[in-house]
């Protein structure tokens, strides 16, 4: 090909390679605009009550531009549920990194929860169920996590602060600690995480501490 000729081709191919970045751009900032205001509606309404027309609304865009990037209601809850399942990983990153001692590592780790729980309604947590993909995302993370939680107790049972008699796989699979489960079942609708934590994990982890551990969670102020 002549030179100039080339020279031309690769100068009308360049704006073009810049608009389709800025094109992927925006739609990727659209994306999280549409993320971020379902999660609002979500955790303020209920998932049920929440339409796709009212997520447009909230934004100022059409229907139809919203159906070009979320093709459903169900993956638009999934997106949302990974975004806050993502920002409770770091939550108890930092958890982590405050206390060594696995105690108080639980205590922690059930105050954020209980203080995210309280920003949201109730219906968010029981209507979850209502979505196949979404709870098959819920078991595979608990699945994934199943070992790292193991690992979590047993280094509590290294520091003396639960049994050390206890079958903890056993444990696990009866769900343990997972809050998440009770704050979905419509039966406990009514009550508080709160409550849920004092009547549930609370006991649960007095029937796992040693002496030593119930000395820590005597020492322990859970606010309410």
């Amino acid at each position: 090909m002549h030179p100039i000729l080339e020279k031309r081709r690769d100068y009308n191919h360049k704006p073009t390679r810049k608009r389709q970045m800025e094109k992927t751009n925006d739609r990727q900032e659209l994306r999280e605009r549409i993320i971020g205001a379902a999660t609002q509606l979500f955790r303020c309404h209920g998932i049920k009550q929440v339409r796709m027309d009212d997520v447009a609304s909230a934004l100022g865009i059409s229907k139809k531009t919203l159906y070009e990037v979320f093709t459903d209601k169900e993956a638009l809850l999934l997106e949302v549920v990974k975004l806050t399942s993502g920002a409770l990983c770091v939550g108890i990153r930092d958890i982590l990194a405050c206390s060594t001692n696995v105690v108080e590592q639980i205590f922690l780790l059930y105050k954020r929860v209980i203080e995210h729980s309280r920003e949201v309604n109730p219906l968010f947590f029981i209507e979850l169920t209502r979505y196949a993909e979404v709870e098959m995302y819920f078991d595979h993370m608990h699945a994934e996590h199943a070992c790292y939680v193991k690992e979590w107790l047993m280094q509590g049972v290294k520091q003396g602060l639960l049994r050390d008699d206890i079958n903890y796989d056993l444990f696990l699979q009866q769900d343990g600690f997972q809050i998440d489960k009770l704050l979905k079942n419509p039966s406990v609708r009514e009550y508080t995480a709160e409550v849920i934590y004092r009547s549930v994990v609370l006991v649960l982890l007095r029937g796992l501490a040693t002496e030593k551990g119930l000395k820590v969670i005597e020492e322990i102020k859970i606010e309410d």
